[in-house]
């Protein structure tokens, strides 16, 4: 019987050690995904960054050819990366390491707009063609039009936002840069961040179109942290 033992002795030791040496892995989709970090290289032109895997989850932003990412996991045709636009998800099928023969240059989340491809909502948020999520400018806060306080709120509202068309539509030069919204990590990209805004600064001919209003009395300066909010400024309805 000694020599059994000794065998399953031996068989147990080995399935232990490679227990011990297996990455941990949990079920996202139905299937297996693998903690691992690696540095990637988006590859298609402007693909999709989501706050889930599948095409069902918000799209949190895009990232062009080139924009280097980390890898955080992945699995079933999905990978989580953490970029510049928060941790979010994107297809695998647009990703690749570094050094694997994709040569290009980085890629910053700055684009280059028409006015035609610009909507504006009211002074401090556009929709962008093409793309689901409307973005809320950020570094000022501009007097309500939808849900106003006061008619004197409304009125000054109007008139950021029509200040604020007019400098898109005359302008030579016009430059959206994404940037990451002051929300709790993990919630960018959906209705708990933002109302699930993105984030941007708007500029027309190399201006930002926020400071522009502030200077002429169409909104006030307003500043987040870097997970949170305070409390909106300016009192129109005096």
């Amino acid at each position: 019987m000694w020599p059994v033992v000794l065998i399953f002795g031996l068989f147990s030791l080995i399935g232990a050690a490679f227990d011990a040496g297996e990455k941990p892995s949990r079920s996202v989709a139905g299937g297996p995904v693998q903690s691992t970090r690696a540095s990637l290289v988006v590859t298609g032109k402007s693909v999709n960054l989501r706050s889930g895997p599948g095409t069902s989850y918000a799209v949190m932003g895009q990232l062009r050819a080139g924009t280097r990412v980390q890898q955080v996991s992945d699995g079933n045709g999905w990978t989580q990366i953490s970029s510049s636009l928060g941790t979010g998800w994107m297809s695998s099928q647009y990703l690749k390491h570094q050094g694997s023969g994709f040569a290009s240059s980085v890629q910053t989340n700055r684009r280059s707009l028409h006015a035609s491809d610009i909507r504006v909502i009211d002074g401090d948020t556009v929709g962008i063609r093409g793309q689901a999520a409307n973005v809320r400018l950020v570094g000022f806060n501009a007097p309500e039009t939808r849900s106003p306080k006061c008619s004197a709120e409304k009125n000054a509202g109007l008139q950021a936002t029509a200040r604020l068309r007019a400098l898109i539509g005359s302008a030579q030069s016009i430059e959206l840069e994404r940037v990451a919204c002051a929300c709790r990590p993990g919630t960018e990209g959906t209705r708990r961040c933002n109302y699930g805004r993105q984030c941007g600064v708007l500029k027309t001919n190399g201006n930002d179109v926020g400071r522009i209003l502030i200077s002429e009395g169409l909104a006030v300066r307003y500043i987040c942290g870097r997970n949170s909010c305070p409390r909106r400024p300016g009192n129109w309805c005096r």
